[in-house]
Protein backbone atom coordinates (compact mmCIF):
# COMPACT_ATOMS: atom_id res chain seq x y z
CA UNK A 1 0.00 0.00 0.00
CA UNK A 2 1.43 3.35 -1.02
CA UNK A 3 0.62 6.08 1.53
CA UNK A 4 0.84 9.70 0.49
CA UNK A 5 1.88 12.62 2.65
CA UNK A 6 -1.01 15.01 3.42
CA UNK A 7 0.71 17.76 1.41
CA UNK A 8 1.71 17.76 -2.23
CA UNK A 9 5.00 19.22 -1.06
CA UNK A 10 6.65 16.80 1.42
CA UNK A 11 9.05 19.52 2.58
CA UNK A 12 6.14 21.79 3.56
CA UNK A 13 4.57 18.92 5.52
CA UNK A 14 7.83 18.14 7.34
CA UNK A 15 8.33 21.85 8.07
CA UNK A 16 4.86 22.03 9.67
CA UNK A 17 5.58 18.92 11.76
CA UNK A 18 8.91 20.38 12.93
CA UNK A 19 7.27 23.71 13.81
CA UNK A 20 4.61 21.92 15.85
CA UNK A 21 7.24 19.90 17.69
CA UNK A 22 9.35 23.01 18.32
CA UNK A 23 6.27 24.91 19.55
CA UNK A 24 5.41 22.04 21.88
CA UNK A 25 8.94 22.04 23.30
CA UNK A 26 8.82 25.80 23.80
CA UNK A 27 5.44 25.56 25.55
CA UNK A 28 6.69 22.74 27.77
CA UNK A 29 9.85 24.63 28.74
CA UNK A 30 7.77 27.62 29.86
CA UNK A 31 5.51 25.36 31.87
CA UNK A 32 8.54 23.94 33.68
CA UNK A 33 9.79 27.29 35.00
CA UNK A 34 10.71 27.02 38.70
CA UNK A 35 11.05 29.61 41.46
CA UNK A 36 14.64 28.46 41.99
CA UNK A 37 15.44 29.74 38.48
CA UNK A 38 15.31 33.22 40.09
CA UNK A 39 17.39 32.54 43.21
CA UNK A 40 19.98 35.19 42.35
CA UNK A 41 17.37 37.94 41.88
CA UNK A 42 17.47 40.85 44.32
CA UNK A 43 15.97 42.30 46.43
CA UNK A 44 14.73 39.16 48.19
CA UNK A 45 10.96 38.79 48.01
CA UNK A 46 9.32 37.73 51.27
CA UNK A 47 5.57 37.75 50.57
CA UNK A 48 4.66 37.98 54.26
CA UNK A 49 6.60 41.24 54.57
CA UNK A 50 5.28 42.70 51.32
CA UNK A 51 1.63 41.97 52.15
CA UNK A 52 1.88 43.03 55.80
CA UNK A 53 0.07 46.37 56.02
CA UNK A 54 -1.73 47.84 53.02
CA UNK A 55 -1.25 47.22 49.30
CA UNK A 56 -3.17 48.23 46.20
CA UNK A 57 -3.09 46.84 42.70
CA UNK A 58 -4.37 47.60 39.23
CA UNK A 59 -4.27 45.32 36.25
CA UNK A 60 -6.01 43.77 33.31
CA UNK A 61 -7.69 40.42 32.68
CA UNK A 62 -6.91 39.08 29.21
CA UNK A 63 -8.41 36.28 27.16
CA UNK A 64 -6.24 33.27 26.45
CA UNK A 65 -5.18 34.96 23.21
CA UNK A 66 -4.14 38.18 25.00
CA UNK A 67 -7.20 40.32 24.23
CA UNK A 68 -8.02 42.66 27.16
CA UNK A 69 -11.38 41.71 28.72
CA UNK A 70 -11.67 43.88 31.82
CA UNK A 71 -9.73 45.83 34.40
CA UNK A 72 -9.10 44.51 37.89
CA UNK A 73 -8.14 46.41 41.05
CA UNK A 74 -7.47 45.20 44.58
CA UNK A 75 -6.96 46.65 48.03
CA UNK A 76 -5.47 44.47 50.74
CA UNK A 77 -4.75 44.80 54.41
CA UNK A 78 -2.47 42.27 56.11
CA UNK A 79 -2.30 41.80 59.88
CA UNK A 80 -0.41 39.27 61.99
CA UNK A 81 -1.87 36.77 64.43
CA UNK A 82 0.95 34.62 65.83
CA UNK A 83 2.87 33.12 62.89
CA UNK A 84 -0.01 33.63 60.42
CA UNK A 85 -0.55 36.65 58.18
CA UNK A 86 -4.26 37.35 57.67
CA UNK A 87 -5.05 39.33 54.53
CA UNK A 88 -8.38 40.95 53.74
CA UNK A 89 -8.53 41.49 49.97
CA UNK A 90 -11.19 43.50 48.14
CA UNK A 91 -11.29 42.83 44.39
CA UNK A 92 -13.12 44.93 41.80
CA UNK A 93 -13.58 43.63 38.23
CA UNK A 94 -14.60 46.19 35.62
CA UNK A 95 -16.60 48.93 37.30
CA UNK A 96 -19.15 46.90 39.22
CA UNK A 97 -18.35 43.28 40.02
CA UNK A 98 -16.87 42.95 43.51
CA UNK A 99 -15.42 40.05 45.44
CA UNK A 100 -13.86 39.59 48.87
CA UNK A 101 -11.12 37.11 49.71
CA UNK A 102 -9.76 36.36 53.18
CA UNK A 103 -6.29 34.79 53.20
CA UNK A 104 -4.35 33.06 55.99
CA UNK A 105 -0.68 32.67 54.97
CA UNK A 106 2.07 30.83 56.86
CA UNK A 107 5.75 30.51 56.09
CA UNK A 108 6.72 26.81 56.33
CA UNK A 109 10.50 27.16 55.98
CA UNK A 110 13.08 29.43 54.33
CA UNK A 111 11.37 29.19 50.91
CA UNK A 112 7.99 27.45 51.21
CA UNK A 113 4.57 28.91 52.08
CA UNK A 114 1.04 27.60 52.58
CA UNK A 115 -2.22 29.51 52.54
CA UNK A 116 -5.96 29.06 52.74
CA UNK A 117 -8.70 31.43 51.64
CA UNK A 118 -12.47 31.55 51.75
CA UNK A 119 -12.88 30.84 48.02
CA UNK A 120 -10.08 28.37 47.29
CA UNK A 121 -10.22 24.60 47.42
CA UNK A 122 -7.67 23.03 49.75
CA UNK A 123 -4.34 24.72 50.38
CA UNK A 124 -2.32 27.07 48.20
CA UNK A 125 1.35 26.12 48.14
CA UNK A 126 4.12 28.45 47.09
CA UNK A 127 7.87 28.92 46.90
CA UNK A 128 9.91 32.12 47.22
CA UNK A 129 13.36 32.34 45.66
CA UNK A 130 15.37 35.51 45.09
CA UNK A 131 13.03 38.29 43.97
CA UNK A 132 10.29 35.85 42.88
CA UNK A 133 7.36 34.04 44.46
CA UNK A 134 5.24 31.38 42.73
CA UNK A 135 2.19 29.58 43.98
CA UNK A 136 -0.71 27.58 42.67
CA UNK A 137 -4.21 26.98 43.97
CA UNK A 138 -7.71 25.98 42.88
CA UNK A 139 -10.22 28.82 42.94
CA UNK A 140 -13.93 28.11 43.37
CA UNK A 141 -15.44 30.75 41.07
CA UNK A 142 -18.91 29.48 41.96
CA UNK A 143 -18.58 27.84 45.41
CA UNK A 144 -20.41 24.54 45.67
CA UNK A 145 -20.23 23.84 41.92
CA UNK A 146 -16.91 22.13 41.05
CA UNK A 147 -17.58 22.55 37.32
CA UNK A 148 -16.58 26.21 37.73
CA UNK A 149 -13.29 25.60 39.62
CA UNK A 150 -10.16 26.94 37.92
CA UNK A 151 -6.45 26.59 38.64
CA UNK A 152 -4.57 29.81 39.38
CA UNK A 153 -0.80 29.93 38.86
CA UNK A 154 0.69 33.21 40.08
CA UNK A 155 4.23 34.47 39.46
CA UNK A 156 5.11 37.52 41.55
CA UNK A 157 8.25 39.61 40.92
CA UNK A 158 9.44 42.15 43.50
CA UNK A 159 10.86 45.27 41.84
CA UNK A 160 14.10 47.03 42.90
CA UNK A 161 12.23 49.78 44.80
CA UNK A 162 10.89 47.03 47.18
CA UNK A 163 7.48 48.74 47.12
CA UNK A 164 6.29 47.50 43.73
CA UNK A 165 5.51 43.93 42.70
CA UNK A 166 4.41 42.64 39.29
CA UNK A 167 2.00 39.68 39.38
CA UNK A 168 1.28 37.49 36.36
CA UNK A 169 -1.53 34.97 36.81
CA UNK A 170 -2.44 32.17 34.44
CA UNK A 171 -5.97 30.81 34.84
CA UNK A 172 -6.56 27.31 33.49
CA UNK A 173 -9.24 24.64 33.41
CA UNK A 174 -8.51 21.01 32.57
CA UNK A 175 -4.94 22.04 31.69
CA UNK A 176 -6.03 24.64 29.12
CA UNK A 177 -5.26 28.32 29.69
CA UNK A 178 -8.54 30.27 29.63
CA UNK A 179 -7.35 33.71 30.80
CA UNK A 180 -4.38 35.66 32.18
CA UNK A 181 -4.07 38.56 34.57
CA UNK A 182 -1.24 41.07 34.80
CA UNK A 183 -1.22 43.36 37.83
CA UNK A 184 1.06 45.87 39.49
CA UNK A 185 0.93 45.91 43.31
CA UNK A 186 2.19 48.84 45.40
CA UNK A 187 2.72 49.06 49.14
CA UNK A 188 0.71 51.90 50.68
CA UNK A 189 2.07 53.86 53.65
Amino acid sequence: MNRRLPSKNPHAFLTRVMLCLWGGCLFTSCANMKSSDFQSGRPLFEPEKFFSGRTQSTGVVESRRGKPRERVATETKGTWEGDTLHIQQELVFGDTRRSHRTWAIRRIDAHRYEATANDIIGTARGTASGDTFHWKFTLATKPGNPLFNVVMSQWMYLQPDRRTMINHTTISKAGIVIAQVTEQFRKVE
